[in-house]
């Protein structure tokens, strides 16, 4: 008698779910998120993150900046060449940009408008990671969830982003970018509750975190 054959299931991961079943049609009752930049001011911006956060944005925000518009904007002439003198002229005028754009999280429900600031833009750091930064608006969306007490669907417009929740939250779904438009248009000024990174560590409890209770 020949040997049965082993039935293989295939391996389950988040990023092999079928687009089709990512989608959820649009009721008017969800919680419709989205990630993008927006320019503030530098005093307001530096509010939003922690010191040590801050330091490192700001050292990378020099790698990435030119020095001789800095020099230029300051009307100080030295020698591009000269790296003390710069270090030194940096370190004396505590030079900082006026502006700059903050990646943010968002997320709205009826009267509800929510911001997570998720960190300082560095000229084309953030860029391919953008996937990323749409997944914690998702996560956003589910802490506003929690909050209103109401099983609905969080939305959110870039598919990899919900593909890869898809399996760790429920009611995770994507629908196309003109149905997350209010989300996208949501400035900080309009919100009725802004994250900033030590509010989000002390609030946020994934549900994985929690699974066993």
């Amino acid at each position: 008698m020949g040997k049965r054959k082993r039935k293989h299931q295939k391996p389950s991961f988040p990023w092999m779910v079928e687009e089709k079943n990512l989608f959820i049609a649009k009721t008017g009752n969800e919680i419709v998120t989205d990630a993008g930049w927006e320019k503030i001011s530098f005093e307001e911006a530096r509010k939003l993150f922690s010191p040590e956060t801050f330091q490192e944005w700001y050292e990378l925000f020099l790698e990435n900046t030119d020095i001789s518009e800095i020099l230029s904007e300051s009307n100080v002439d030295i020698d591009l060449d000269d790296e003390s003198a710069i270090d030194n002229f940096l370190q004396r005028s505590n030079w900082t940009p006026k502006q700059v754009n903050l990646v943010v999280a968002k997320a709205i429900y009826k009267s509800h408008a929510w911001v997570r600031a998720l960190l300082i833009s560095t000229p084309d750091v953030e860029e391919p990671y953008f996937q990323n930064y749409e997944m914690e608006a998702i996560r956003l969306g589910v802490q506003l969830r929690k909050y209103i007490k109401e099983d609905i669907p969080v939305i959110n417009d870039c598919k990899n982003a919900v593909r890869h929740l898809h399996g760790k939250y429920a009611l995770i779904g994507w629908q196309p970018r003109n149905c997350v438009t209010a989300a996208h248009n949501l400035k900080i000024s309009q919100t009725t509750k802004v994250y900033n990174e030590l509010l989000w560590d002390e609030d946020w409890v994934d549900e994985e975190d929690c699974s066993g209770d």
